[in-house]
């Protein structure tokens, strides 16, 4: 089996976030999160697992929509979030936030964890049938979380 690998310095994106913990909500705190790409299955008629331009260009296109954001877990079941006029109203445990909608997005995962991220960004690409992928998202130097996708 073929595999290819990609990483790039626009697979990356600074977002903010919180996590739930026992007993609670951790502190809102952001991250500079690298993103790369793990793609294996066979070669094509060109000696190519895929393209690495069109896989680079699709994520880079996934981590541009999380850039500069809040990031909020739309699935969360402790994590409550409404709009009001222009603003998301967030409540989890006796913390509230209230922020513009342009400077969130509402993911769909449960939590804001590398390891949900990379689930999302891995379910997001637009990758050729029968081909596995996985994708890692780094939140810090030695710290990733990864998700991975079997080939269909």
């Amino acid at each position: 089996m073929y595999s290819i690998r990609v990483s790039h310095h626009k697979m990356s994106f600074s977002a903010a976030h919180f996590v739930l913990e026992a007993g609670g909500c951790e502190r809102l705190h952001g991250h500079n999160y690298f993103v790369e790409i793990y793609v294996e299955g066979p070669v094509d008629d060109l000696g190519m697992v895929m393209d690495f331009r069109d896989l680079k260009r699709d994520a880079i296109g996934i981590c541009e929509k999380m850039d500069h954001r809040f990031l909020i877990p739309g699935d969360s079941e402790a994590i409550h979030f409404t709009k009001e006029a222009d603003c998301y109203r967030i409540v989890v445990s006796e913390k509230e936030y209230v922020l513009p909608m342009s400077d969130c997005v509402i993911l769909p995962i449960t939590a804001t964890t590398s390891e949900y991220l990379a689930e999302h960004i891995a379910r997001s690409l637009d990758l050729p049938e029968g081909l596995s992928v996985e994708v890692c998202v780094q939140e810090n130097v030695g710290s990733q979380g990864c998700y991975r996708i079997p080939s269909t």
